[in-house]
């Protein structure tokens, strides 16, 4: 612009200047009818002591011989309050991006006098410090919440450090851990598990449903990354639809509902054992009711507790054909729990079966027909790869 176009800009600027309370009011009334900062821990006189260092900055860099050194240094403060704040980037940013439209209204407001042309000529000009504005309160939002949510994170494994700790917590430290967390020390609790590398993606997930709906903590142990977070459940642990789109396309292992914040402990546990149990290749959801069975049989092969030696070593006595039948009417007894539905399936009579579970009972000992031996029968066939 020319000398002339300068002066007579830098005039419109210092005349606007002297509506800023009208301005700043006006911002305030628009702004405080969003929801999101009524409810937010921002106060009127701090939006209002903001909005006067904003707008008279912004006036300032706009301008001729204006910079925009002072307005960063506001976006900065700005950024970092709102973030502490709790109020939503989207609200801010609309917030932020409303200074141009209250900004405009009084540049062109006809008691300022301003000439047409000179606020075509500036239009530009006054959005690109705005919207400059606006990044820059971004970035130093986007940074405080990450420093926020770090600082977050760094508690919560000091104390989930504390909750899975060789000593079980006593009474009155799970009392502070639970204050610590903001959850209750009596409240139901899942847990699930994942890869450490899957971990990082449903991390990711859950980040953006928390701000949601869902409050959760993360904790790595060693090759996995627990999930644990308050429900209402209180049956045997299974995910929610919404909650499985936060575990889609990845092996999770969910243990039972833990009943209280000190048996945590024990559902993690579970968890492990039921996600080391699952194959290398799964992406699926894996309760203890899917998998007790083969846990089970790992569990006790740690200990050099063969359940086969049980049952086959007696069924040598018989003949192959023999041992076969025997076996394959057990095994399909122990599917269907039915005499009647054994017989179909094996395409012979009820008595057949019958006889059939009466040899088994006089080879091994074992009564299938009895839930303690079965249990212990169905893990004995599964060790052998004879499924049930």
């Amino acid at each position: 612009m020319s000398d002339e176009q300068d002066w007579r800009w830098d005039d419109l600027i210092e005349r606007t200047r002297g509506r800023l309370g009208a301005m700043v009011e006006q911002f305030l009334a628009r702004t405080m009818a969003d929801p999101s900062y009524a409810d937010s821990g921002l106060t009127a006189e701090d939006l209002r002591r903001a909005s006067v260092e904003s707008f008279s900055a912004l006036l300032d860099s706009l301008r001729s011989d204006g910079t925009p050194s002072r307005l960063i240094s506001i976006a900065e403060s700005v950024g970092t309050r709102r973030a502490r704040q709790a109020v939503p980037l989207e609200s801010l940013l609309r917030a932020v991006r409303l200074d141009f439209t209250v900004l405009w209204e009084h540049l062109a407001e006809p008691s300022c006098d301003a000439d047409p042309a000179l606020l075509v000529r500036n239009a530009g000009r006054v959005w690109s410090t705005v919207d400059e504005f606006a990044a820059h309160v971004q970035e130093h939002y986007l940074a405080e919440q990450l420093a926020i949510e770090q600082a977050n994170a760094d508690l919560q494994r000091q104390y989930l450090s504390q909750l899975f700790a060789p000593t079980r917590p006593a009474e009155a430290a799970l009392e502070r851990i639970a204050g610590a967390l903001r959850v209750s020390p009596s409240g139901n609790f899942c847990v699930a598990a994942v890869s450490r590398d899957d971990g990082v993606v449903v991390r990711r997930r859950f980040r953006g449903a928390a701000r949601c709906a869902h409050a959760f903590f993360a904790y790595d142990m060693g090759h996995h990354t627990l999930f644990i977070w308050p429900t209402d459940e209180v049956a045997l642990g299974r995910l929610s639809p919404p909650m499985k789109d936060l575990f889609a396309d990845v092996a999770v292992a969910v243990a039972p509902v833990a009943r209280g914040l000190a048996r945590v402990r024990e559902s993690a546990a579970a968890a492990r054992e039921i996600m080391i149990d699952l194959p290398m290749d799964s992406s699926e959801v894996a309760t203890l009711s899917d998998r007790w069975r083969s846990v089970t049989r790992h569990l006790l092969a740690g200990v050099g507790c063969d359940l086969g030696q049980i049952v086959f070593p007696y069924l040598e006595r018989c003949t192959d054909l023999e041992r076969r039948k025997i076996l394959e009417t057990v095994s399909t007894y122990l599917e269907t729990g039915s005499l009647g539905d054994t017989g179909r399936v094996l395409k012979c009579h009820r008595n057949t079966v019958l006889n059939r579970l009466n040899a088994f009972e006089k080879y091994t000992g074992l009564d299938v027909q009895r839930p303690y031996d079965a249990a212990a029968v169905i893990i004995a066939l599964e060790w052998q790869g004879t499924r049930p």
